[in-house]
């Protein structure tokens, strides 16, 4: 049986500043009360890669669960997963996406990450992608109109810097451009020659505009 998590999860939540009480409902889920908004009902699963068996369970108690949490961070979700939890109305994320919904959502089903949600826009509104494929939640296969699918990964490092790239590729490869999904910080002449080495492309978010026409 995988590690119980909950407990350590509400030694944390209780120094939140936004909560009140901590609660556990059962294995894995427990119950967030907020001193000013509703209660969050969020389930805990503890995998390095997030399937739909991973949760299904969770998603079976009473109060409903609202939040699936990823412990430890590192974990890849998969588009699957993804697709089959908001299609539900249930969000899903690592602690400071929980953090972010506790913050700024009445109802935490409804929290999305705005990073993600913002790269996935542009991709859908880029006049020669026809359609966007999640493969992993830092992974899409972008089918375009003119030209072969492209396959692009995201980095969330400030600095794109070799070891960045050798991480990024080590976790997520294989992808054909890596884009920088932050529009601070820069890629280091290091980044991009590692990049050269490994076959792959470095984007950052206006640059990539002119990868997916081409």
């Amino acid at each position: 049986m995988s590690k119980d998590h909950s407990f350590w999860l509400i030694g944390s939540l209780q120094q939140h500043e936004k909560v009140a009480r901590v609660v556990r409902l059962a294995r894995d889920v427990i119950q967030i009360d907020r001193k000013e908004a509703p209660p969050a009902i969020v389930g805990v699963i503890s995998t390095k890669r997030v399937e739909i068996t991973d949760y299904t369970q969770l998603l079976s108690t009473e109060p409903r669960t609202q939040f699936i949490l990823s412990i430890p961070n590192v974990a890849l979700w998969t588009g699957r997963a993804i697709n089959d939890l908001e299609f539900k109305g249930v969000a899903w994320g690592k602690m400071y996406d929980l953090y972010r919904a506790l913050n700024n959502e009445a109802n935490v089903s409804f929290y999305r990450n705005p990073s993600l949600t913002f790269i996935e826009r542009l991709f859908n509104q880029h006049n020669n992608i026809v359609r966007v494929e999640r493969l992993f939640d830092h992974v899409f296969r972008l089918h375009r109109k003119t030209g072969d699918s492209i396959v692009v990964a995201l980095t969330d490092a400030y600095e794109v810097t070799a070891d960045a790239v050798r991480t990024a590729y080590d976790t997520l490869a294989p992808f054909d451009v890596l884009l920088k999904n932050t529009p601070y910080g820069r890629v280091s002449q290091l980044g991009r020659e590692v990049a050269d080495q490994l076959g792959v492309e470095i984007c950052d978010q206006s640059s990539i505009f002119g990868r997916l026409a081409s």
